[in-house]
């Protein structure tokens, strides 16, 4: 049965406690995070699982001067709003309470602090919940200790414990990534224990830019944990995937020559990604999972004036992916959304549009028939065994005959590592209203396009690149995620 995904749209939201109105605004997504009430964000931070009450907690840049948005779920689908959890409370944060992480720690009461920078690149602080008993763990200080350690970095690292029992955090300097150390727990909350250990990597790569954003950690899927990954973000987000040594003092992380030969890939080759997080993600005893958010920095230019601006991607899953191809075997590490978002998908709506192989034979895209959405996920493979001069893709929120419509053409040299042991590319496509996310070969490679309609009926879908073969199509209209702002309203 196919369903209009106009009539779904304008059914969505209409909920007292959901503020989000579809039907009127052409471009706020509904399953990408947009904080309540709707104002400025931009980093998150602090995304983070509680094994206490069962319960994802994700924090973000908030308003002007920065503060801490906060939204509490039960299953990284659907979120409910909270009222803000930092808001310039002492002489240190008064500038504003920048980018920062989360840490559920080891005692025995699981303690839950945050690590957040002021807004002059100069202290260090933490914050701790008010309650601990809170399930939404809503309201948080800033104990008298603050700030732990001063310094000319900022946006820390979730606190990491080393297998001797020390407990670090990496910061961000215009150096490159630096890391501090204490010796115990205790000393965790206290100024005047926390020391400077070493540059964990410099920053000779970029020619001295800032390292904004840094995250340390050991990469799930890699043999024995022995893969890291360093990240920072600087014109984009880049990751080095290597070796680090927790027990040895200097705390150097080393590139690994075997991936890229040495140098840094990028998460998405949109540079609009941007201040990624990630967590460790525990719910399931032994399925530990990293967890990654970026900031999807659109052009507040063209977003509602005095509305929500800006938004989050989608939550992705890092993982290492052993591979054996034409060129050898060897690792990579892919980002691919959360199997969570399919549970967004109408089943009712699912077409499979391509039964035999199509070829498309001129520059006009072929328009398919009953695809149709502003919320969409589609999936598709395309043979590039013809070598399309331009690539292979689709055109989304598209009214034909205007010039409104977002060709996402994916060339080759993307597409198609050097591994693959065939031509095939594998594509999945999601379009929500103003953002689209592609990922490629399973999160090989992704990529985020921004797009800003102004006609309700630009939601038609064709397949485009001259030359191409799709082998198949399958797409989904996608219904908006749960959001309750009750709470704030």
């Amino acid at each position: 049965m196919k369903i209009s995904s106009l009539c779904l749209l304008a059914a969505a939201g209409t909920l007292a406690e959901d503020p989000r109105d579809f039907t009127n605004d052409l471009l706020i997504p509904g399953f990408h995070f947009v904080p309540f009430p709707f104002d400025w964000m931009n980093d998150p931070n602090g995304p983070l699982y509680d094994p206490v009450h069962d319960k994802y907690h994700l924090f973000y840049q908030y308003q002007t001067p920065r503060m801490w948005g906060h939204a509490v779920s039960d299953d990284l689908i659907s979120w409910t709003q909270l009222p803000m959890a930092l808001t310039r409370q002492n002489w240190y944060d008064i500038g504003g309470d920048f980018s920062g992480s989360g840490t559920v720690l080891d005692d025995e009461d699981q303690s839950v602090v945050l690590t957040v920078s002021s807004s002059d690149n100069s202290e260090i602080f933490l914050a701790v919940p008010e309650d601990r008993s809170d399930p939404n763990l809503t309201n948080w200080t800033l104990p008298d200790y603050n700030p732990i350690f001063l310094t000319s970095a900022r946006d820390p690292t979730e606190i990491m414990k080393t297998p001797q029992g020390n407990y670090r955090i990496a910061d961000g300097t215009a150096s490159g990534t630096e890391m501090w150390e204490v010796t115990s727990f205790e000393d965790i909350f206290k100024n005047d224990t926390w020391t400077k250990i070493s540059t964990f990597q410099d920053n000779s790569e970029t020619g001295g830019s800032y390292w904004e954003c840094p995250d340390v950690f050991p990469l799930p899927g890699a043999e024995g944990d022995a893969l890291w990954v360093s990240k920072y973000s600087s014109s984009g987000d880049h990751y080095f995937l290597g070796t680090y040594d927790e027990s040895t003092p200097e705390a150097t992380f080393v590139p690994s020559d075997e991936f890229s030969g040495g140098a840094s890939l990028m998460y998405d080759q949109n540079p609009s990604f941007y201040a990624s997080k990630t967590f460790l993600d525990s719910k399931v005893e032994g399925a530990e999972r990293r967890v990654l958010w970026g900031w999807d920095r659109m052009d507040p230019a063209l977003l509602p004036e005095g509305g929500w601006s800006q938004a989050l991607s989608l939550p992705r899953e890092l993982k290492g992916i052993h591979f054996a191809g034409k060129t050898g075997a060897g690792f990579y590490l892919s980002n691919y959304p959360i199997a969570e978002l399919e549970s967004l998908r109408n089943e009712d709506s699912h077409i499979s549009s391509i039964e035999h192989s199509t070829l498309i034979q001129d520059d006009e895209p072929l328009k398919l028939d009953g695809v149709e959405g502003r919320m969409l996920d589609l999936k598709f493979d395309a043979d590039y065994m013809n070598s399309p001069e331009n690539g292979c893709g689709v055109r989304v929120l598209w009214t034909e005959g205007s010039d409104e419509y977002l060709d996402i053409l994916i060339p080759t040299e993307l597409a198609i590592p050097p591994h693959n042991v065939g031509s095939d590319a594998n594509f999945r496509v999601l379009v929500d209203s103003s953002i689209v996310e592609v990922f490629i070969n399973f999160g090989e490679r992704s990529q985020t396009y921004f797009s800003y309609p102004k006609q309700s009926s630009s939601t038609s879908v064709g397949i485009i690149g001259k030359g191409c073969v799709f082998h198949s199509f399958d797409s989904w209209q996608m219904e908006p995620m749960g959001f309750d702002a009750s709470l704030v309203m």
